[in-house]
């Protein structure tokens, strides 16, 4: 029989609000709190910037306001755009199709899901009998957009007005993509394998969203298929319903399911564009569910594990070793402590974190290099495909901008309990902690999984959590106690 003891360090109680259990994370009420999707408008950047860090879908609803694609039919983009290609999603067939825009049939004539595609689920009967979709990856350039296409796409395109900096406003236009649905279309419930934060803004008619954080998981075996549909064969239970008219758009996160479907009402053929932005990011969001990010097709398929290793560790990713030795993982925090907390008052403010991340610039090339791993990110193919600044002035302006973004997202990282602004020393501690267990986890069963021993793999997890049982009840016993007696 499992001890109550065991089962409150499973669930996270809390000793002066930080976990026991680093496995341990936030039920998705607790965390997310109310239901409805909130809708804003004249969103200011300040508050922009707490909603992403938080990691809480919301919708803009005056996205639109001054754009001209708003209204842009499918009739306009297949007149303006007639020598450019897009994948026509749920063939059926494993190899790519894909449909010139030229063409008429794609908006003129329904072109229902594939039989074996479609989800079983008597509650996704809209969703089954649905138009497949077709999307338009511009930001891939190649036959879907040749360079002249591509680039008379990207000058028509023009970014909303919540989208500021020269960071984001590159982003923005480097990943635009849009999606073509006739009425009655539907997009398959899936995660993304973006690792930052996404926004869709409804260019004509109305589309109805459903949305899900990931499913918590303690075993890599019991990870959901983040693919089109695959959710639907684990526990498929919508978190969000929001409706995006036209001009509104919606902003969501890393990790989050998300459906949609074009209602019948609709014009017969509706347009929308989504794009990612770099800054900021969903600092809290990643903080409180690391240990199941960690088991999901974010860390598998994409580049997820390097980009947000230095928000717990204030490390580049090579630089620092995962271990569950608590000696080693305390000596690290000693260490990093001593070095930001400048007036050795236990805590760590944003000043001092400013001036700890603003020293790793490389003196011998200052503005241009870092010796960090996390500035010189935006230089790699991971940051705007194939774009890179073309002058110095605007790599100094894009280096403040993200130096002033990692300030910001690393305090919201490990600022927790309570978020008073500050990083005491327990803070700090605790996000070591648990980035040190969650990556060790993954080091000891990655040979493992590569060569396909499943059962060894489900084995070392369950003795990982079982350690960690023992672990917390042993250093924690005085506390634990307090919830046990009686």
């Amino acid at each position: 029989m499992v001890s109550w003891r065991s089962l409150l360090v499973a669930f996270a109680v809390e000793a002066n609000g930080l976990e026991l259990n680093p496995l341990a994370e936030p039920g998705h009420e607790d965390f997310f709190g109310g239901r409805p999707v909130e809708r804003v408008r004249e969103i200011s950047p300040s508050d922009f910037d707490e909603r992403v860090r938080l990691g809480k879908p919301f919708v803009i609803e005056d996205a639109g306001q001054s754009l001209d694609l708003v209204g842009t039919s499918c009739q306009q983009f297949h007149e303006r755009f007639p020598s450019a290609k897009m994948r026509a999603e749920y063939t059926g067939s494993r190899n790519e199709e894909f449909v010139s825009l030229g063409s008429k049939a794609w908006f003129q004539k329904d072109r229902p899901q594939q039989e074996r595609l479609k989800p079983k689920s008597k509650d996704l009967q809209n969703v089954a009998r649905a138009n497949a979709p077709y999307v338009w990856h511009v930001k891939d350039g190649g036959h879907e957009a040749p360079p002249g296409v591509r680039a008379a796409v990207q000058k028509a395109w023009q970014p909303p007005y919540f989208v500021r900096g020269a960071v984001n406003l590159r982003e923005a236009n480097e990943s635009a993509e849009f999606w073509f649905h006739r009425r009655n279309g539907a997009v398959l419930a899936h995660a993304d394998t973006y690792c930052i934060p996404a926004v869709s803004l409804q260019i004509t008619g109305k589309k109805r969203w459903r949305l899900m954080p990931h499913p918590q998981v303690q075993f890599s075996r019991l990870a959901p298929d983040s693919h089109d549909g695959g959710i639907y064969r684990a526990n498929w239970r919508p978190f969000w319903e929001i409706t995006v008219h036209e001009g509104e758009a919606l902003v969501f996160f890393p990790n989050l399911f998300h459906e949609t479907h074009v209602p019948e009402e609709n014009l017969e053929c509706t347009v929308a564009t989504t794009f990612q932005i770099q800054l900021p990011v969903p600092a809290r969001y990643l903080r409180a569910y690391l240990p199941t990010f960690a088991m999901s097709h974010l860390y598998y398929e994409g580049h997820c594990l390097d980009l947000w290793h230095p928000y717990a560790t204030l490390r580049p990713p090579q630089a620092v070793q995962a271990t569950t030795d608590e000696a080693a993982i305390e000596e690290e925090h000693s260490s990093l402590l001593a070095a930001i907390d400048k007036d050795a008052n236990g805590s760590i403010s944003y000043d001092e974190m400013e001036a700890f991340l603003a020293a790793q610039r490389d003196p011998a090339s200052p503005g241009r290099r870092f010796s960090s791993a996390w500035p010189r990110w935006f230089y790699t193919e991971d940051y705007f495909y194939d774009w890179r600044p073309a002058t110095s002035e605007v790599v100094r302006e894009m280096e403040a901008e993200m130096l002033e973004a990692r300030i910001q997202d690393t305090m919201a990282y490990l600022d927790c309990c309570p978020r008073d602004g500050l990083v005491s020393a327990n803070e700090l501690l605790a996000a070591l902690r648990q980035w040190h267990v969650v990556h060790h986890r993954l080091d000891v069963t990655d040979q493992l999984r590569s060569g396909g021993q499943k059962r060894k793999v489900q084995m070392v997890e369950k003795q990982f959590v079982e350690r960690l049982l023992a672990y917390a009840s042993t250093i924690y016993q005085d506390v634990l106690f307090g919830f046990t007696a009686g």
